[in-house]
This record gives C-alpha cells, structure tokens and sequence, in this order.
C-alpha cells in the first residue's frame, strides 16, 4: 500500500510560505542574525563574524558582487542548499520504502518520462526536431515522486508559486543586467542550470516535477538565488500532511527566511536583506556590521 496522508490539512503551511512572500513589513534582524549563525552551525561552519544588512534587492546584488571580487567564498550550497536538500531527502525517504514494487515502478516510470518529454534532460526543447537521442544518460538519481506526494505538494506549491510571480517576479526581474553577471553565478542556488541535470539536486526535481504548468524558465533569474520559500514549504508539507521528520539542520535556514528578506552566506561574513519589494529597488544600502549594532 502507498503512503497514509494524515488529516492534518496543508492550507496552512500554503498560508504560512504565501505570507512570507508578502510580507513588507521591517525584519527581525536580531532574529535572521541569530537564525543565520544557526544554519552555518549546521553546515558545521563558524559563524560569520559579521553581517551586512540591505534595504534593497539591488544593493544585495551590489554587496554581493563586490564581496565576492574580494575573495569572499560564497558558501550558499553548503549553508542553505546541502542542508535543505538533506532534509528534503530524509523527509521524503519512509514514503518510498513504503511504497510497493508496482507503485515504486509506476512512479518510476511516470517521473522519468515527464522530465525526458518536457525535455528537462539536456535542458532543451524539441520542437519538430525529428531525430531524437537518448536525454535518460543522465537522469535524477533521487526516489521519483509518487502519485500520493505530487498530489499534496502541488497545490501547496503552485500556491507559492502564483503568488511569487504575481509579487516577486517583478521585484527581481527589475534589477536587470545586475543578475546577469558572470561573478554572481557562484552565489546561485542552483548553479549547473545552464549545463544540464545535477542528477543528486532532489529539491529541483521535486518542485519541477510538482509544477508542471509553471514556465519551465521560471528557475531564471530569481530561483537562480532564492528558491528558499518553495523548498521549504515542500518539507513543511511532508512533515504536516505525512509526519515525515526531516533531518535536523534545516531549522536556521526555515527562520531566516520567515524573519528576513533573501540572504546569501559567504565564508566571513552573510549578507542579509530587507523583504523585497518594488518600490525599494532604487534604496541605498544600509549595511550593518557587528560594530554597527549598537547604533542600529
């Protein structure tokens, strides 16, 4: 037999990531700070030893890219994507050993078959190329989604999905040229998109595979940076709708993200921000370091 859903509903967890997404009102820097020095703890790093806080998603890109030409290692997989891919992964993981032979091979084959179709293999597109060749050389190697996850993550997901287009998008898309630049790649999320599947990424997986009407382009540029919201409200979902326990760590990551705006970890310091909103693109940056606190 599949997995049991319990009755515990997932509207609130929609609720919950949907009003993270909105939120406009002033972060909780004292919280982000004390939640970020928790994820980096978890990631088995040292905390940072100082914070730069921003008022605008543009000056975050400004902070960030010049830290980076510093020498400032960008330490985003290991800090936010590790963790929460662990967790993803430890969340999902009873539902398959539960699954049957049958199941386990339908779901098998219905993941596989929507990321070689939709062309996600190889990250191109047919249209009207005859001659196809075998895009399966390199597939996901994570468990495929079973029928009974997809049908409690996609409202969930699609949820948050429609409200970040209708609210972040616009944010993001307006920095423009800023995103585009070469030395920001190494402060992405997801980094390998321009060259294909990461076979081990189950967190994209996950979320292409539960949106399948979304833009298939919808990763770039924003989710390039920041797809924190999805990711965490896929593991809060499991864990409401299947008491699923994902693996300890991912908690700092959770409360930055409800206390602050989009942040990026570097080796020496975490640049952090205010919640994005369009009319504080045009902000000055207000950084803020350790030395700084008492004056904030």
């Amino acid at each position: 037999m599949g997995p049991s859903i319990t009755p515990a509903s997932t509207d609130d967890v929609a609720a919950l990531w949907t009003k993270a997404a909105l939120a406009t009102g002033p972060v909780d820097r004292d919280r982000a700070e004390a939640a970020a020095q928790a994820a980096y703890r978890a990631a088995s790093l040292p905390a940072p030893p100082r914070f730069i806080w921003c008022t605008s998603l543009h000056d975050a890109m400004d902070q960030l890219r010049r830290h980076i030409s510093q020498g400032h290692t960008p330490l985003v997989r290991q800090v936010r994507r590790d963790v929460l891919q662990k967790a993803l992964s430890t969340a999902r993981a009873p539902l398959w050993q539960q699954a049957s032979d049958l199941e386990q091979s339908k779901a098998f084959s219905a993941f596989h078959h929507f990321f070689e179709w939709e062309g996600y293999y190889g990250e191109q597109r047919y249209d009207g190329v005859d001659e196809r060749y075998d895009l399966m050389e390199h597939p996901y190697l994570c468990s495929p989604v079973l029928p009974a996850e997809r049908a409690v993550l996609q409202p969930v997901l699609t949820t948050l999905h429609s409200t970040y287009e209708q609210r972040l998008r616009p944010a993001w898309d307006a920095l423009g040229p800023v995103m585009r630049s070469y030395a920001l790649s190494a402060a992405r999320y997801w980094q390998a998109y321009d060259t294909g599947v990461e076979q081990k990424d189950e967190a994209r997986a996950v979320v292409q595979y539960c949106l399948p009407d979304a833009n298939d382009r919808f990763f770039d540029p924003a989710w390039h940076f920041y797809p924190d919201l999805v990711v965490l409200a896929a593991i809060d979902t499991y864990r409401t709708a299947f008491a699923t326990t994902p693996l300890p760590g991912w908690e700092g990551c959770r409360e930055v993200a409800l206390t602050s705006g989009p942040w990026w970890p570097l080796a020496d310091l975490a640049i952090l921000s205010e919640r994005p909103t369009v009319t504080h693109l045009d902000g000055q940056s207000q950084g803020r370091t350790d030395d700084q606190t008492a004056e904030a």
